[in-house]
């Protein structure tokens, strides 16, 4: 990420608008992509003070900005929330090289089976600092596993940096292996020793008696030992 652009255009909405919003989220994969997204918003009545729209006016900070020249699978489209209007922008299946650090802005590199983060913050001067505090300015970033570290605050797999008045330098390191769910096993492991205990309660169970075993045969009587009478003459 550019961050020194960045800032220059953001100073320049800020002044005019009084009010504005630059968030970035970018998701970590462990086949080394990234997933994310941008959003460039400024207050309502900022476009009509550079003579054009609110949401033409955040499009040209994100022109500026030269992020897009980063992405190659990027789609954009209006975005508003309250008083500020802006745009958009959601990527997926970055390469992580795109997103390697520099001298002057922070990025993600992996290191074995670790995503590092690592970098300048952003190259505000201590006086433009000072005019961006009614900004929103916040950079995330999603990891498949477990953080390890980080200098920004954390929630389950993802780090957040507010960039005004945040830390100078953003330091994180999360597993870049996904997390696997121990409940398919536990259940599969169910599964079996059900049908294995029921398998052992129907070879225990004693058999029932047949038909032919129930019906026992009956005693001989006088009357069905005499002998036929003779046939009359």
């Amino acid at each position: 990420m550019r961050t020194a652009t960045v800032w220059g255009a953001l100073a320049l909405a800020v002044v005019l608008s009084g009010c504005m919003r630059f968030d970035a989220h970018l998701e970590l994969s462990p086949d080394d992509t990234v997933d994310g997204a941008y959003v460039f918003a400024v207050r309502e009545g900022t476009g009509a003070a550079l003579g054009t729209s609110d949401r033409e006016a955040a499009e040209q900070l994100y022109a500026e900005s030269g992020l897009s020249a980063t992405l190659s699978h990027a789609r954009q489209h209006g975005w508003s929330e309250g008083e500020l209007v802006g745009t958009e922008v959601t990527f997926r299946n970055e390469p992580l090289t795109e997103f390697a650090p520099t001298a002057d802005r922070f990025g993600v590199t992996r290191e074995g089976d670790e995503f590092v983060v690592s970098g300048p913050a952003s190259a505000v001067t201590e006086e433009d600092a000072a005019s961006l505090e009614d900004a929103r300015l916040t950079v995330s970033v999603t990891f498949p596993g477990p953080v390890a570290s980080a200098n920004g605050q954390v929630d389950g797999r993802t780090v957040t940096w507010d960039l005004v008045g945040g830390p100078e330098v953003l330091e994180a390191r999360g597993s870049a292996v996904r997390e696997t769910s121990a409940v398919p096993g536990v259940l599969a492991a169910l599964v079996v020793i059900g049908a294995a205990a029921a398998t052992v309660a129907a070879r225990r169970r004693p058999s029932r008696p047949t038909q032919a075993r129930r019906a026992a045969p009956r005693p001989a009587t006088a009357s069905s030992l005499r002998p036929p009478p003779p046939h009359a003459r």
